[in-house]
């Protein structure tokens, strides 16, 4: 099909109660779906001409960019994709996508010398790039982009700040990425950690003024008592670390912890980070998800929250996290729907006398 007479056939309506909409939307889903990365660029750029775009052509365009950032080229498509997207969101407002998104199709796609090839002269108002940016870090190894992250940082980025490379703990994410190879199915992580039977210790509330910061990772989780958790707890003596297990957790006074507790594992820094990132780019059942920049330094946040530790140097939190026992757990408080939306961490500090627990739960 001419690019023309695709442009036209799209605008033919722009309701379903149009008697072309069948034939209009059909243009996205018989041929933008199938066609040449040429073919879509050109499209793209027609549609950028319309003053007045109905439904189907903004539906057809979300739906070409993303072909297009999916499909194998070289730096200058990368170019073409981020050019067309920033246009894009100034064309059209009602267009669902973002640009924290594009950067997303962008890395799962594209080789990383086409990725870090954006960063040479990117400016930091380039917002597309900057998410790009921890979107290769994560993946890769964008230590040859400071020179950009220094432009960000004195713009006052709030991702700036964000490391270059994957920290140790961050390397089990499992994130797609060229040549499209797909995050590892989810399993539960760690092993049984019952815990001593007849465990006869005191546990007592405290006030946590770190809470919020604990639960930054699911903020865009339903809120309330019934869907988020998090809380503090005094033990009246020290608790070995071997110790730390199901029967600790079900002598907490949380409302996740007062029935049925149930498959309870110790875990490792990575499995908590890996929870706490996987949540913040869920966004629960229906989201908003965060994307990898703002998902990563949330669950930073989050693990720094968790282990009392003030600061935001990742090193240091990953240290201090690597002190402390962890679990994951299940209780009658979580919904059940399906295991990745219930959450339940607790965790042993190094002072082997203080127990946070951060829970969540949601359904669809």
């Amino acid at each position: 099909m001419e690019i023309g007479e695709a442009v036209r056939r799209m605008g033919l309506a722009d309701t379903y109660r149009d008697r072309h909409w069948g034939g209009a939307v059909k243009v996205t889903d018989d041929t933008v779906q199938k066609a040449e990365p040429e073919w879509l660029e050109g499209l793209l750029a027609a549609l950028l001409e319309v003053e007045k775009p109905t439904y189907p052509m903004r539906y057809g365009f979300e739906a070409a960019l993303r072909r297009l950032a999916g499909a194998p080229g070289d730096a200058g498509r990368v170019a073409s994709v981020r050019a067309l997207a920033a246009k894009g969101r100034a064309w059209c407002g009602d267009l669902r996508y973002d640009l924290p998104e594009v950067a997303e199709w962008l890395a799962c796609a594209q080789p990383p010398e086409h990725l870090l090839a954006v960063f040479d002269d990117a400016e930091a108002s380039d917002e597309l790039a900057a998410c790009l940016l921890q979107e290769t870090a994560l993946r890769y190894d964008a230590t040859s982009a400071e020179g950009f992250a220094e432009r960000l940082r004195a713009a006052g980025h709030p991702l700036a700040e964000l490391p270059l490379r994957p920290a140790e703990a961050e390397r089990r994410h499992g994130l797609p990425r060229y040549p499209g190879t797909l995050p590892a199915g989810w399993r539960p992580p760690g092993e049984a950690a019952p815990g001593p039977s007849g465990l006869d210790i005191e546990v007592t509330a405290v006030d946590w003024l770190e809470a919020r910061r604990a639960l930054g990772a699911y903020r865009n989780w339903p809120t309330g008592e019934e869907c988020l958790e998090a809380g503090l707890f005094q033990l009246d003596r020290p608790l070995a670390p071997a110790d730390l297990g199901a029967s600790l957790v079900r002598a907490l006074p949380a409302l996740s912890t007062r029935s049925g507790v149930t498959g309870v594992r110790r875990v490792t820094t990575p499995d908590v980070l890996r929870e706490l990132f996987y949540g913040a780019g869920s966004g629960g059942a229906y989201g908003p998800r965060m994307r990898a920049g703002d998902a990563r330094r949330a669950s930073w946040e989050s693990l720094a929250g968790l282990v009392g530790f003030p600061g935001d140097d990742f090193t240091a939190v990953e240290r201090a996290a690597d002190r402390c026992a962890w679990l994951f757990y299940g209780s009658d408080w979580h919904m059940r729907v399906a295991e990745p939306l219930d959450v339940g961490i607790a965790v042993l500090r190094p002072d082997r006398r203080t127990v946070a627990v951060l829970a969540a739960t949601d359904s669809d």
